[in-house]
């Protein structure tokens, strides 16, 4: 427990959790924004042109994969999304502290 208690919380991940609710509302505006001009492909339309040119246990497999190279990509794009904003975070503090310095010197 004294672990625990001498342990720093990582502050870059709190500001990330506390604003994580406007990015999911910023990502859904961004989703509104990008139907427009992303491909009109329906993951319904491929099963059901499968299922034309195979049986049913082939169609669901590879239904399945589709769904799961979906996943991966949904997984990936959050992972970045995430490490993006925290390194722009970073960066940010950087000029910040950066100019102050610079601003002290000048003095």
């Amino acid at each position: 427990m004294e672990k625990n208690i001498n342990k720093r919380p990582d502050m870059l991940n709190k500001i990330y959790e506390f604003r994580q609710e406007d990015l999911e509302t910023e990502n859904s505006k961004d989703r509104e924004a990008l139907s427009e001009i992303l491909n009109e492909v329906k993951l319904e339309e491929i099963e059901n042109k499968i299922n034309e040119l195979l049986n049913g246990k082939e169609t669901k497999y590879i239904i399945q994969k589709l769904e799961l190279l979906i996943e991966n990509y949904e997984i990936q794009i959050a992972y970045y999304s995430q490490k993006n904003y925290k390194q722009g975070f970073k960066d940010a503090i950087c000029l910040c502290t950066q100019c102050l310095q610079d601003n002290d010197e000048n003095k």
